[in-house]
């Protein structure tokens, strides 16, 4: 890894208007690991590196190539600008999982998005068209 790539994770956490607490809020890296790496004491493991890149919504390879132009996905600055009830769900550990997906799916080419938007929708659209079992309803079927 080169010495830029500490200064493209500023550049991107800037252009975001986030502090190094944010970023590490949405990576799960600590403050003063993202300000060594920032200031190039530090270099990030692959973990630390996928873990940057995702939080800040560009691929690893744009983030790590100085000759790559980085542009930031339309982002919101905090949380605390999502509806109340987006911002439970964001909080919710149980989230992780689905937030994460989105993300993934988010960083995909156009035309791959579209599909697995289809097919989830497909799957949605399923699940509500076939009857509800017992179990799902919480019945006990020995009761019945």
């Amino acid at each position: 890894m080169n010495e830029n790539f500490g200064v493209r994770v500023r550049r991107m956490r800037l252009e975001y208007r986030w502090s190094q607490q944010e970023l590490s809020l949405r990576s799960g890296i600590s403050t003063p690991h993202i300000s060594s790496i920032e200031n190039a004491k530090r270099y990030p493991s692959l973990e630390y590196a996928l873990r940057l890149s995702d939080a800040l919504g560009v691929s690893l390879s744009a983030l790590c190539d100085e000759n790559s132009v980085l542009n930031s996905p339309k982002m919101k600055a905090s949380p605390d600008e999502l509806p109340l009830y987006l911002q439970n769900f964001v909080l919710n550990e149980e989230s992780t999982p689905y937030l994460q997906a989105a993300h993934r799916m988010s960083t995909l080419p156009k035309e791959d998005s579209e599909f697995l938007q289809l097919m989830i929708d497909l799957l949605a659209e399923r699940r509500h068209l076939l009857p509800v079992s017992a179990h799902e309803r919480g019945v006990n079927p020995r009761l019945k």
